[in-house]
């Protein structure tokens, strides 16, 4: 259980103790895991707004509600990640620009595009008996990071907190990304394939995307994973409910 609430306590702003963090990387077996309960604070929310406020605002804080359980981790990851890798500059260079702590057009930019996308994908969960995509995607989303962190090498030289957390090859931590990868075949056999499809192809892609750009993935790289599949998979559940 240490390791369970090592990663709650790195993944969100839940207070624990600290004598509950760890740094041997074993927590992130969890990480799925821990998206599954912000999935469920999320659907507490949601059901909460839903008695109280308009559509449009629910799905506002829905959306405030997944940036600040996390205190922006991931989407700082984003922003840094936007900056440096569309900057067009050596590797060496990117990699400093990620470290710089000011945001770039690209990086407000690719914020600002991802907070869209999760709000046009909440506000097609507007039916009962859709909420179950709540937990979906925070889950798949914090998969990803797992995923990085067992099949990628870490992009920088020394420093990071990330390079703590990199397992490449412990091949045994990616077994809780099942669980949400599962859920979506309760829906439908289709619905299953189709989102088991989309997570494996976006982060096929983006890990690609990371190597060539910096020759591994970075923490902020981790982030920009997490925020993106978390919104393609919300986009694609309010598609798939549309066209039910």
């Amino acid at each position: 259980m240490v390791n369970f609430f090592s990663a709650l306590g790195f993944l969100t702003l839940i207070p624990m103790p600290q004598k509950a963090f760890r740094e041997d990387g074993r927590q992130i077996l969890h990480f799925p895991l821990i998206g599954l309960l912000i999935g469920a604070l999320l659907f507490l929310v949601n059901h909460i707004c839903a008695l109280f406020v308009y559509t449009e605002i629910r799905v506002l804080i829905d959306t405030l509600f997944l940036a600040v359980i996390t205190g922006a981790l991931h989407l700082d990851g984003l922003a840094d990640s936007a900056d440096g890798l569309f900057s067009h500059r050596t590797k060496e260079q990117k990699l400093e620009i990620m470290k710089d702590p000011r945001i770039g057009v690209m990086g407000t930019l690719a914020v600002i595009f991802i907070l869209a996308l999760k709000m046009a994908g909440l506000s097609g969960l507007k039916h009962p008996g859709n909420e179950i995509w709540l937990f979906i995607a925070p889950a798949l989303a914090r998969g990803s990071q797992v995923i990085g962190l067992v099949f990628m090498n870490y992009a920088r030289d020394t420093g990071g907190k990330s390079q703590l957390f990199f397992q490449k090859g412990n091949y045994r931590l990616l077994v809780f990304i099942l669980i949400p990868l599962a859920l979506p075949f309760w829906l439908s056999l289709a619905t299953g394939f189709i989102i088991l499809t989309l997570f494996l192809t976006v982060n096929v892609l983006l890990l690609w995307f990371f190597h060539k750009q910096i020759g591994g993935i970075t923490g902020d790289t981790l982030g920009a994973a997490t925020e993106i599949t978390e919104a393609l998979v919300l986009v694609t559940a309010g598609t798939l409910i549309f066209n039910a």
